[in-house]
């Protein structure tokens, strides 16, 4: 993948496509909820929800871009989104 996705826009159209196509299968993802904010290249739930296997709980931008759903947001009470 291009090293600054953000200047390119066909890889900025395929993460989306990826996210639609696991939205569609899945209901739920990361990307979608209020709750996630961002530092850097981590994600992190300002609920406290544990995203990812790191030591601080955080999950990788990439993933979140990718449609990559945390298991903590599968069954989260405190997930907030649109759709």
């Amino acid at each position: 993948m291009h090293k600054d996705i953000w200047d390119n826009e066909s890889a900025l159209i395929r993460l989306e496509k990826q996210r639609d196509a696991r939205r569609r299968a899945n209901g739920r993802l990361s990307f979608d909820c209020y709750n996630l904010k961002f530092k850097g290249d981590r994600a992190y739930c300002s609920k406290g929800e544990r995203l990812g296997r790191a030591k601080d709980g955080s999950m990788k931008l990439i993933s979140v871009l990718q449609g990559i759903t945390a298991g903590a947001c599968i069954g989260c009470k405190n997930y907030t989104a649109d759709k």
